[in-house]
């Protein structure tokens, strides 16, 4: 369902998109340029409504119904006149007629003209097939559907300026009609005719209409004004309050406050102080033992680990190995080398 503010813009876009196409389908639907006029209003009327109550998506299948579905397109006019590029059309049925138009003056695919005629596919294909021009072996001619089609378009691009202008007007009308329509009820359309009046003096000329006074608005300048004496006061208190805070705060606590003021008591200075012994036997040795000393120590993984141990001990000298070059890594190696061989010496 579309809000009825919605429906006027959007129902004027979409009537431009398929007015100049739903005309010309009419007119060589029943063959009368008039009397396709007057079909593709009564269409346009009843879309009006449709349009109002069922989402857009549903617009382009909803007005291709109501023209098709539109009495006088449903048979050929007693006066009906093609042109002469288009007197294919004088010798199809009504239905077939309709079903060929609505693919090249409409330019629907099958599915949706098919539901534009309430047919199931195979139905309007086999109308389609009945409408297409014959060679004269009676087969289909791809070039003779060339030129119908192409004469089809040119009969759109030739709509005179006037019949356009009809077209333009007849959407704003509706348009409009749509718009009175979302505010209130469209009132009846049959006006009384006025009764005279016996022995009624003439109306004086009619006074001048005053414009109804504007309700005023406030400056902006006033309001700003307003804001900032509002965030001044609070400023103020703000400060009023951190200032008290801060002066209670730096006071020395020997300084007797006042009872009452800001809601404190009188410090005294020789406050008593009650002083109470541990008890001598419970020791921190008595609540844990050593194992539990391990598991909480700090390092308790390198612990468990002392080959991790040694070698995170060892870091320091590896990273520098790790980073002398070969040769002071050759010479290094050759030091520990001879340090291990002397101490082995000393040992023995």
């Amino acid at each position: 369902m579309n809000l009825p503010a919605d429906v006027p813009a959007a129902l004027s876009a979409f009537l431009r998109g398929v007015e100049r196409r739903g005309v010309i389908l009419a007119e060589l639907q029943c063959g009368r340029r008039e009397t396709g006029e007057i079909a593709l209003a009564a269409a346009l009327r009843a879309f009006r409504q449709y349009a109002s109550e069922q989402p857009m998506a549903q617009w382009p299948r909803g007005f291709w119904s109501l023209l098709v579905a539109a009495p006088p397109l449903r048979q050929a006019h007693p006066e009906a006149r093609w042109p002469q590029e288009l007197d294919w059309l004088a010798d199809l049925s009504d239905v077939d007629r309709m079903a060929l138009l609505l693919r090249l003056a409409a330019g629907l695919d099958e599915d949706e003209a098919a539901a534009a005629m309430d047919l199931d596919q195979a139905g309007y294909r086999a109308a389609l097939t009945r409408a297409c021009p014959r060679d004269a072996q009676g087969q289909p001619d791809p070039q003779g559907w060339r030129a119908l089609a192409e004469a089809v378009q040119q009969h759109l691009r030739a709509l005179s300026p006037e019949r356009l202008a009809h077209l333009s007007r007849l959407r704003e009308t509706l348009v409009l009609g749509a718009e009175r329509r979302a505010v209130v009820p469209e009132p009846d359309l049959a006006v009384p005719a006025p009764q005279p009046v016996p022995n009624q003096p003439a109306a004086g000329p009619p006074a001048a209409a005053r414009p109804a006074p504007r309700a005023r608005r406030a400056l902006p300048w006033k309001l700003a004004l307003v804001a900032l004496l509002v965030l001044g006061a609070l400023a103020a208190l703000a400060a009023w309050w951190w200032h008290g805070q801060q002066a209670r705060l730096s006071a020395p606590a020997t300084t007797a406050a006042k009872v009452g003021e800001f809601g404190a008591q009188a410090l005294q200075a020789d406050a008593p102080v009650q002083v109470e012994a541990l008890p001598g036997g419970d020791r921190a040795g008595q609540r844990f033992d050593a194992a539990q000393s391990v598991l909480t120590h700090p390092d308790f993984d390198l612990l468990m680990d002392p080959q991790g141990l040694a070698l995170a001990r060892r870091a320091g000298f590896l990273s520098w190995y790790a980073a002398a070059p070969q040769q002071r890594q050759r010479d290094a190696a050759q030091a520990m080398t001879a340090a291990a061989q002397e101490t082995g010496d000393v040992a023995r």
